[in-house]
């Protein structure tokens, strides 16, 4: 570690022979594009366009180097060019041939990708967003509509829990997206941010091709591209990662390996956590590429093993209990798509999961295992520049069983849930300046005695190129969560409808979204006891209706600095769980506000990064008031930073620190399951587990195209 500060302090006074580079970014009718980014792939060295179209910036690069140029609404622009160039450079941006991109529909789409009309984040803002730490669950969380639980890491979307967000990678479900911890420590995304180059975040009113999910899907999208041979490097505060890829013809194989183990960090931070077996993560990726003449063909698989130890406080015990956690899982993803010509196009894919996970509590052992298999098959056809239609069909099969020990008792439980599910979406254009959509999903499952008829529908308008007017209206099903369904298979679909309105603007550096919503619930899972237990009763007697309002603005026109402000406004009432009536739920908070701030100083070729967010409090129950759910705890600001230095091309030091204020926030409290002497119920706080996290790593990239380096990763 101090070998990499020395090189990070030091690497800052070397002074690199600089070039000038200039140039002009025009549109497909020859009028110059205000404000476009101009950049060179895998540095920091760029620059925006004036009102003429001019860009200049300074660069040390040399030899062939990627120009990529991007504005929103257009297609990333892209090219070879040699450095040092002497000549003036035209950067010609073209226009999407299909006339459907015109308008867009707006409603419930949130997207991180390179470009197109619903992007509000690039992939390199997500992993460069302070306080995220390459997490992409953490990032999104400075979205409109998202929240995540501080105790839990988990993703909850427009004041619905965490169970009903669903994780998709190329159109293929992921069973289990998140790492395994023990209770009010916080998960990650078990998938490292290199993978994806798209990300789709829906806050409702979602496609028909999804299902199953009341709130939220997010899906996450690989590329379609032959990756080039290189070799990465990782080392970290927290442990390393190596990664190798082999390129041959049209194919490409790359693997990933990393190894955590959280004891040296906790011997110079240590956190609130008195461990037995400090926590401790070893994984491996495997990613198959092929490009066929008409098709391309991506073989994933990843390998996850967990292990922990510690002693963990509970109000119903006068000492720590000792907690031990083993974890295995293991995940394949296969997708295939064709061009079968006169604009059809067919994909199909198939996901495997495998986990099991053995948890030992004081007394307690509870083993628990579960298969899962998704496969899919869709058919997509572009009819004119004014229709475009795709219809599916898919398979879901869950197989889940948990055991409980505890002396000479012990039981077991589960459920195998067979889902079918076929679809149909079609995306026409009313007028030039309308556009709908309709879809239909019918799902069956073996648990559920009727099947389900998913209506949607939605219609974008756009007032004139900068603004545009989409509303969406859909319904949706889901099976109760886990936590219950493993007790009670007999439990109904849950229902919910989703009515969304929203304003799109975005122009010269300056976007705005506007968004309002309502949702109603119905059916939801309720149960008579303080938390599920095989005995409990169970009904699907649960209601609900949350209303809100998102805001998101982000601003480009400042040269070196981008930010982006998000505030939501989250009212949710929901009768559900052991409620005894409708209230706000202990896992939502009313207000949320962020404020991400990127710098760059290209002269230190290095990125600073802010982040800085306050949340509301949040309810909580406390069984000494005669008032269900009316505790409340205190709002908390928290915020964070990060550094990316890059110390040559493909060598870079990134630091970054949580919660740099060290505030210390009250997430809710446990109370005992029973009074105490003076008929009062004792009560814990729950906090995190560590004031700050503090990150320190080094990447180093080896290839052969040397412009090649980690940037995407941070």
């Amino acid at each position: 570690m101090k070998l990499l500060l020395t090189l990070l302090f030091l690497s800052i006074t070397i002074v690199s022979a600089q070039s000038i580079l200039k140039g002009k970014v025009l549109g497909k009718n020859g009028k110059p594009i205000y404000l476009a980014n101009v950049y060179i792939e895998g540095t920091y060295d760029g620059g925006t366009t004036d009102s003429l179209g001019n860009f200049v910036f300074e660069t040390s690069e040399q030899g062939t180097k990627i120009i990529k140029s991007s504005v929103v609404g257009l297609p990333t622009y892209n090219r070879p060019i040699q450095l040092p160039q002497k000549e003036l450079l035209i950067i010609q941006m073209q226009e999407s041939e299909n006339r459907l991109q015109e308008v867009t529909i707006q409603a419930g789409v949130l997207q991180a990708n390179s470009s197109g009309k619903n992007t509000v984040m690039s992939p390199l803002d997500i992993v460069t967003t302070a306080g995220s730490m390459g997490n992409i669950i953490s990032a999104l969380a400075t979205l409109p509509g998202a929240q995540v639980g501080g105790e839990n890491g988990r993703l909850m979307v427009h004041g619905g829990d965490a169970s009903e967000t669903q994780t998709y990678i190329n159109g293929i479900r992921v069973a289990q997206p998140y790492t395994a911890t023990p209770n009010e420590v916080p998960v990650r995304g078990r998938f490292s941010p290199m993978l994806f180059k798209g990300v789709n975040f829906s806050t409702g009113g979602y496609s028909a091709e999804f299902g199953n999910a009341l709130s939220s899907i997010l899906a996450l999208n690989t590329e379609n591209t032959i990756e080039q041979s290189k070799t990465e490097l990782s080392l970290s505060s927290v442990g390393l990662v190596l990664g190798h890829t082999l390129q041959w013809g049209k194919n490409s194989l790359t693997f990933n390996s990393s190894y955590t183990n959280l004891k040296p960090y906790s011997k110079i931070i240590t956190p609130d956590i008195k461990w037995t077996k400090p926590y401790e993560n070893a994984s491996g990726e495997m990613i198959y590429r092929h490009q066929f003449k008409e098709g391309f063909l991506n073989i994933y698989g990843a390998y996850n093993f967990e292990n922990m130890g510690l002693y963990q406080a509970d109000i119903n015990y006068e000492q720590p209990v000792p907690l031990k956690k083993k974890s295995n899982n293991a995940y394949a993803n296969i997708s295939y798509s064709q061009n079968l010509g006169n604009r059809w196009t067919f994909q199909s894919g198939i996901g495997l999961g495998y986990l099991t996970d053995k948890l030992h509590y004081d007394d307690v052992y509870l083993p628990n295992e579960e298969k899962s298999l998704h496969l899919k098959g869709t058919l997509s056809k572009i009819w004119n520049n004014k229709i475009k239609s795709i219809g599916g069909i898919e398979y879901f099969d869950t197989n889940y069983q948990e055991e409980y020990h505890r002396q000479a008792l012990g039981y077991s439980y589960g459920y195998h849930s067979k889902m079918t599910a076929v679809f149909t979406e079609t995306t026409f254009g009313i007028l030039p300046n309308l556009i709908g959509k309709v879809g239909l999903r019918e799902t069956s499952s073996n648990l559920q005695a009727k099947s389900t008829l998913e209506p949607r529908a939605s219609l974008g308008y756009a007032l004139n190129k900068y603004t545009q007017l989409s509303l969406a209206y859909g319904n949706f099903h889901q099976q109760a969560p886990t936590p219950l369904l493993k007790y009670a298979p007999q439990l109904d679909w849950m229902e919910a409808n989703h009515y969304i309105a929203n304003y799109f603007y975005s122009r010269g550096g300056h976007l705005l979204r506007l968004e309002a919503y309502h949702k109603e619930y119905n059916n939801l899972a309720k149960y008579n006891s303080i938390t599920p237990k095989y005995d409990s009763q169970y009904d699907n007697n649960g209601s609900g209706k949350v209303k809100g309002f998102d805001l998101f603005y982000k601003n480009s026109t400042i040269k070196n600095l981008q930010y982006w402000i998000s505030y939501s406004y989250t009212d949710s009432k929901r009768n559900e769980a052991n409620y005894p009536t409708t209230v706000t739920p202990p896992y939502v908070y009313k207000h949320s506000f962020y404020i991400v701030g990127k710098y760059w100083l290209s002269s230190l070729r290095s990125q600073l990064s802010l982040t800085n967010s306050f949340v509301s409090g949040r309810n909580y129950n406390d069984p000494n008031q005669t008032v269900f759910m009316n505790g409340h705890t205190k709002g908390y600001n928290s915020l964070s930073m990060s550094w990316s230095f890059l110390y040559s091309q493909q060598k870079i030091i990134h630091f970054s620190v949580s919660n740099v204020l060290g505030t210390s926030p009250i997430y809710g409290y446990q109370y005992a399951d029973r009074p105490n002497s003076q008929g009062i119920y004792d009560r814990r706080p729950i906090v995190p587990t560590a004031k700050r996290f503090v990150f320190l790593g080094y990447f180093w990239t080896i290839s052969k195209n040397e412009k090649d380096n980690q940037l995407d990763n941070l």
